[in-house]
């Protein structure tokens, strides 16, 4: 049988799909969120312990899981998807409208934490700054409708869980957005690479949204003129920016910081 027999016979994913893959981000989902998985897929020739050990815990979690022969991750960028035998299909991700976005910041019982993110494309910063967000317990993260990476398999891969522990809204105009959040009492701080005021002087202590920028070009103009403040993380060696969802954890972590010391 040739190699192309071969994969037309095997079981295709798309990484657009909802979808996470490996042994270790399927594993912490099965830990995290059982319920959001729909079935697992494993190679009938994977005989990793570890392998064994996702299919006792689907087992004990009551997860379907299904044996193929062979199965491949077609990659929309074309890079090569390792998923290391093991693939879990999950349910699509849970957003809520902006209504019931803006009805759950109405008398909060702590300060919201709240993270909006302006044209983040690249589905891994996406998935890393959204486990980042739900590590730092942010209260809910916005995102516009069409300048987002799409949340399939490869920002579930790189979130590892975290999606299922997030309040998602997806908005219209983002702008306009921030606008309504001001109604709401709440201060939106812009990270920019120059000119904001470092984040280790700013308070952010009270109800706030951090706004991080696309991976190129930062925040939009339009978005930018509904930020109250604009902040920076002070750099310390020869580079003068970080990538964005290292930007995210640091920022969000010092807002963290910051109110368990009050």
């Amino acid at each position: 049988m040739t190699k192309k027999q071969t994969t037309s016979k095997a079981k295709r994913f798309n990484d657009s799909e909802f979808i996470t893959w490996g042994i270790h981000p399927v594993t912490e989902v099965l830990q995290q969120s059982p319920q959001t998985i729909a079935e697992i897929y494993v190679l009938k020739d994977k005989k990793q312990l570890k392998i064994q050990d996702i299919i006792d815990l689907a087992k004990e979690k009551g997860v379907r899981v299904k044996f193929e022969s062979d199965f491949f991750i077609a990659s929309e960028s074309g890079t090569k998807c390792n998923h290391q035998g093991v693939i879990a299909k999950t349910m699509a991700i849970a957003t809520v409208d902006e209504k019931t976005f803006l009805a759950s910041l109405e008398d909060p019982k702590t300060p919201p934490l709240l993270l909006a993110l302006d044209s983040i494309q690249d589905p891994h910063n996406l998935g890393a700054i959204l486990r980042s967000a739900a590590s730092a317990g942010v209260t809910g993260v916005i995102m516009p409708k069409d300048r987002t990476a799409p949340l399939g398999g490869t920002v579930q891969k790189i979130a590892a869980g975290a999606l299922s522990h997030l309040q998602i809204t997806l908005v219209t105009n983002l702008s306009n957005f921030l606008q309504l959040l001001q109604h709401y009492n709440i201060w939106n701080y812009g990270t920019v690479k120059d000119g904001g005021q470092s984040i280790y002087a700013t308070d952010m202590t009270g109800p706030v949204c951090i706004v991080i920028g696309n991976e190129e070009k930062g925040i939009r103009p339009l978005v930018a003129k509904h930020c109250d403040f604009k902040i920076s993380i002070p750099m310390q060696g020869e580079l003068d920016s970080l990538n964005a969802s290292v930007a995210a954890g640091i920022t969000l972590f010092e807002v963290v910081r910051q109110r368990i010391s009050i």
